[in-house]
């Protein structure tokens, strides 16, 4: 694609200028001027339209790199990148991936953000998407069979920033799966959970759906702090 004309940048102040240039052009990518894909002008007309040194520019550029909100492709230039969930959300796995308290913070979030999705889907479901959570329990990969059973539910809340913010948490969510699943007794209490949580999707009652999502996350919770040596 194209790039874009000098009148829709705006200068930006002169103290902390490569953060000010940051926060324009994400602005101008949340309100459309800047669209995934686009071309940005030439690092020098780009500059002048900012507002800011070529070296703050290329500071600038990087932070967004940085953040997958941009990307240089050489010989061609810099443009918007395709902007997908999962890649905006790289940089927050990695500081968490970092944190020696990530079991006990992913499973607090998970608590406070699955038990509703799971209420919502109960609510907004359609046939074919509990067919398909049905489908997914019967997967012989017990991880990945939780995995898509957990984004079918967050899909069905109808919530699409919810469902967001659960999948910002897969990736972290896997290795805690993955280490949990060979545990004993595990793969058979995990399918009796699943199709308590199905059941009451199915059977439209939210308030069950929220109890079996809150009992399955606690106890798997507590295998995986075991695992950690964390209870």
């Amino acid at each position: 694609m194209g790039g874009v004309s000098g009148a829709e940048f705006a200068k930006v102040e002169r103290t902390s200028a490569a953060a000010g240039a940051v926060r324009t052009i994400q602005q101008m990518i949340v309100d459309g001027r800047l669209a995934p894909g686009q071309r940005l002008p030439p690092e020098r007309e780009l500059s002048e339209l900012l507002g800011i040194s070529r070296p703050t520019l290329r500071e600038t550029i990087r932070a967004l790199v940085g953040l997958n909100i941009l990307e240089s492709r050489h010989g061609a230039g810099t443009f918007v990148a395709g902007l997908s969930t999962a890649a905006l959300l790289e940089p927050m796995r990695f500081v968490m991936a970092l944190n020696e308290r990530t079991v006990e913070e992913l499973f607090e979030a998970r608590l406070l953000l699955e038990p509703a999705l799971a209420a919502l889907a109960a609510q907004r479901a359609t046939g074919e998407q509990v067919a398909a959570m049905r489908a997914a329990i019967l997967g012989e990969d017990q991880v990945e069979a939780d995995v898509r059973l957990h984004r079918l539910i967050a899909g069905a809340s109808g919530n699409a920033l919810l469902a967001a913010m659960l999948e910002s948490l897969s990736g972290l969510g896997r290795s805690s799966r993955s280490m949990t699943s060979g545990r004993p007794g595990v793969h058979e209490r995990t399918a009796g959970d699943h199709e308590a949580i199905v059941a009451a999707v199915e059977a439209r009652d939210p308030d069950a759906a929220r109890r079996a999502m809150t009992a399955h996350l606690e106890r798997i919770a507590t295998v995986a702090r075991e695992g950690h040596g964390l209870a």
